[in-house]
């Protein structure tokens, strides 16, 4: 099982992700590391990460319809390099490792890292990262699947209202939500929830991450993490809009 190392990978590559360079003499300018990134993991998943402003960095892996992991860590850089320490959540074996891996980057443009164990993870940012989130974006009916540590949801469909607030209904679980842009004017949403009923994915509990809408393609996608206070469980959903 190589997921630690995707993980370590894709965090790495994420806020190595800077771009940025080193200044002349004594003086080195640290890469910005923050933007969204995807890209195919030699390991076989596609990977979508968000690293935002504070180095903070959310990230999911999957492959066609599948979600397989979640990523969470922090992020340091140093000229155009970047070191990430963070966790991965896998959901196949519904456990969580740490790991931390490092890599060259072009600024807003890709990345390419390698873990200490071979994996590779090519990724490319997204200019849609620059486009401000808007409430209206997020405002609609969204079909999704998700997931989280301990089992799949059942495909439903979801409706953002204007305020961003939205309920998820699964069997013996209702999650209630909210779907807000962050400050910034980047492409990122937080995202909210709190969950009650006897068989929620993460008990019962409030949950927080972020959201991503893509809206470079037709319909457009959103991609979402959200993780207990302990960062031990959370939930994964993806949506395309209706």
């Amino acid at each position: 099982m190589r997921t630690l190392n995707l993980l370590a990978l894709v965090m790495s590559l994420a806020l190595t992700a800077c771009g940025g360079g080193g200044g002349g003499g004594s003086s080195t300018v640290n890469a910005d590391a923050q933007g969204y990134w995807t890209g195919p993991a030699s390991t076989g998943y596609t990977v979508n990460a968000v690293v935002l402003d504070t180095g903070e960095t959310w990230g999911i892996y999957s492959s066609g319809s599948t979600i397989y992991g979640a990523l969470y860590g922090n992020a340091t850089t140093n000229g155009n390099n970047a070191s990430i320490t963070g966790a991965d959540f896998n959901f196949v074996s519904n456990t969580s490792a740490s790991g931390t891996l490092s890599g060259p980057i072009t600024a807003k443009s890709s990345m390419s890292l390698t873990s200490t164990n071979g994996v590779s993870v090519p990724l490319t940012y997204s200019s849609t990262y620059d486009t401000a989130a808007t409430a209206a974006a997020a405002t609609g009916t969204w079909a999704f699947i998700g997931r989280s540590g301990l089992y799949s949801l059942a495909p439903g469909s979801i409706t953002i209202d204007g305020s961003g607030a939205f309920t998820l209904n699964q069997t013996n679980c209702t999650t209630v939500g909210t779907l807000v842009p962050r400050s910034g004017g980047k492409n990122v949403y937080n995202l909210n929830l709190t969950a009650s009923g006897s068989s929620c994915v993460a008990g019962q509990s409030s949950m927080a991450g972020v959201a991503y809408i893509d809206t470079s393609v037709t319909p457009n996608k959103f991609v979402s993490l959200a993780l207990t206070p302990n960062k031990n469980d959370g939930v994964v959903v993806i949506g395309t809009k209706q």
